[in-house]
């Protein structure tokens, strides 16, 4: 039986999860009403999108940061997050061109 803590522990978690899920999705739409008003091909769209979808990113990324930092059970957990994984992946930076350190380079 699960005591009033972990009641409280859970619905404070599930409510932010669903605040963040609905912030995301109010970010894409916002990227939708974008592009109905300027067009898809339009220049302010082009560089406002950018933004959305790193925000879009970020926010998802909290909500990964948030599951894996707490305690607090999410494959038990209402909503869509239910089916979590435990384990975190990290792919390795693409190289493009050649590996100069930043910094001083003179003699």
């Amino acid at each position: 039986m699960a005591t009033a803590m972990e009641m409280k522990e859970k619905a404070y978690f599930e409510d932010v999860e669903k605040e963040l899920e609905g912030i995301k999705m109010k970010i894409y739409l916002l990227r939708e009403e974008l592009a109905r008003t300027y067009g898809k091909d339009s220049p302010v769209l082009i560089t406002q999108d950018r933004h959305l979808v790193e925000l879009a990113e970020y926010v998802d990324w909290k909500l990964q940061v948030l599951e894996k930092g707490s305690a607090f059970d999410w494959k038990t957990a209402k909503g869509s997050r239910k089916n979590v994984e435990s384990d975190v992946s990290v792919q390795p930076p693409e190289v493009t061109g050649p590996d100069f350190a930043g910094g001083y380079l003179g003699g």
